[in-house]
């Protein structure tokens, strides 16, 4: 058996083995299993734009294999993208989607086979543990970080390079890619302060966020006798704000940050809300992404991925009563400065692709539906008729989704939910999502949980950077 032979055999086992990727679901970026269901099929008219391009490359008639939980052909964000990638290149896709907990096995059986795709979407997981691997390609023949598109990326591209090579060019950054979601309309029949508008001020931190849930479930108790001020995953969004991740990386290696002060800092907070009944990871019979807390004005603060305010919003379009808005996650008062976490969103390319140079071509496309005025004016347009957001709410959306308007050193990326499935599984979902919401009597404390689960997480960490430095 060859070695490459060999290498993929081993992520077809681990697939198998496995499962799943994990941490979709409590993840950093979390997202819906598919959004297939909910794209809407509309013309997108690109006009006479012309972008900052290679626009002579030569990939007519190409076929852009891709894998993925949602069709980048119809999906709002992304369509103006390929809309200008067929029409310019005279190039397409191929689109075969699958559940998110199948991709990473329907890839490695692509692969041992020999008939890898030529582009697939993201796990959480994809960089850096699939990155060690050997599951994905090194692009840097056929991207140019030098060009228009990267220029305000580049440093963060370079942060993930892997003994000197590009892997992940990630084409959308989110700030806060978990939202606290809310329901204003409650709040202000309540009397309680606007989460936005203390946002808006700088007021807003860790105090007036426990003010707001402690207030909400006081005033409520009349009403709703199970009133809780935070459902849903918060996953490291809150210990990012201390501005130390979970997990860090430098120099292509994974740091273990369990067992510093600020991440017991922030854990010790989440699991006080827990102590006093005020956080729950389900409300009732409902799950953690479901919406009808918040707008039946059971909870005061949804925790979720961002993808989930359009729910709200076309909720919010049916019934003109409703007002749904949502803030990042609040300052913490004893950090120099207001972090906030960060994460991406990439297209990868698979190891033995056959048409790397188109499908590169195609990123290059998503990423300047991004910074070019005129594509990305197309692309808001595209949102806005598919998700049905209020002004207000894109403005925000809008904001957080552009690093621009951040200082590099205000963003925390953390690899918490970067590492092998089972560790996801077995250890970070434990400490992100039992810590501040699971209470029975098998649940121990925060300081038992660490001591408990650390030498697991050491060693998972270990592995995984030995692979990166081969």
């Amino acid at each position: 058996m060859s070695k490459s032979k060999k290498i993929t055999a081993g992520i077809l086992c681990l697939a198998l083995t496995l499962g799943i990727t994990g941490c979709e679901q409590s993840g950093s970026n979390p997202k819906p299993p598919s959004t297939s269901e909910t794209e809407e099929d509309y013309t997108v008219d690109i006009g006479d734009i012309t972008l900052d391009l290679e626009e002579n490359k030569n990939i007519e008639g190409a076929v852009v294999n891709y894998i993925g939980t949602y069709n980048p052909t119809k999906a709002g964000d992304i369509k103006p993208a390929y809309t200008y990638f067929t029409e310019t290149y005279k190039a397409t896709l191929e689109v075969d989607l699958y559940a998110d907990s199948e991709i990473m096995e329907k890839l490695a059986v692509l692969i041992n086979g020999g008939e890898s795709p030529d582009l697939v979407d993201q796990r959480d997981n994809s960089f850096p543990y699939y990155i060690g691997k050997n599951t994905y390609m090194a692009l840097d023949d056929y991207m140019d970080l030098n060009a228009p598109q990267w220029a305000d990326v580049v440093d963060y591209i370079n942060n993930y390079a892997i003994n000197g090579k590009h892997y992940y060019y990630p084409w959308a950054y989110y700030v806060s890619p978990r939202i606290l979601i809310y329901n204003r309309g409650k709040f202000a029949e309540l009397g309680l302060s606007d989460p936005k508008e203390l946002y808006d001020k700088n007021e807003w931190t860790w105090d007036t966020f426990y003010s707001c849930m402690e207030q909400f479930v006081s005033k409520s108790k009349a009403e709703v006798p199970d009133a809780i001020g935070l459902y849903g995953s918060v996953a490291t969004s809150f210990i990012d704000t201390t501005g130390t991740p979970l997990i860090d990386m430098k120099d292509g290696q994974l740091i273990n940050n369990l067992n510093n002060a600020n991440v017991d800092r922030a854990q010790s907070f989440l699991e006080n809300l827990k102590k006093q009944e005020i956080s729950k990871l389900y409300y009732g019979e409902y799950n953690n992404v479901d919406h009808d807390p918040i707008l039946n004005g059971y909870a005061a603060f949804h925790s979720v991925g961002d993808w989930k305010i359009t729910d709200y919003s076309k909720k919010q379009a049916k019934n003109p009563d409703l007002d749904i808005m949502f803030v990042p996650f609040p300052k913490d008062p004893n950090a120099d400065k207001y972090y906030l976490g960060m994460n991406t969103m990439a297209y990868l390319v698979p190891a033995g692709a056959k048409d790397v140079e188109a499908a590169c071509v195609f990123i290059n496309c998503v990423r300047l539906s991004k910074t070019d005025p005129e594509l990305k004016k197309t692309v808001d347009e595209s949102i806005m008729k598919e998700k049905k957001y209020t002004d207000e709410q894109y403005e925000l959306w809008s904001y957080l989704q552009d690093v621009s308007n951040f200082k590099m050193e205000n963003l925390v990326y953390d690899f918490g939910y970067h590492v092998d499935e089972q560790t996801c599984t077995d250890v970070i979902n434990k400490l992100c999502e039992d810590t501040p919401f699971v209470q029975n009597e098998d649940t121990k404390t925060w300081t038992a949980m660490r001591e408990s689960f650390g030498p697991m997480l050491e060693s998972s960490i270990e592995a995984i950077n030995s692979e990166l430095k081969q």
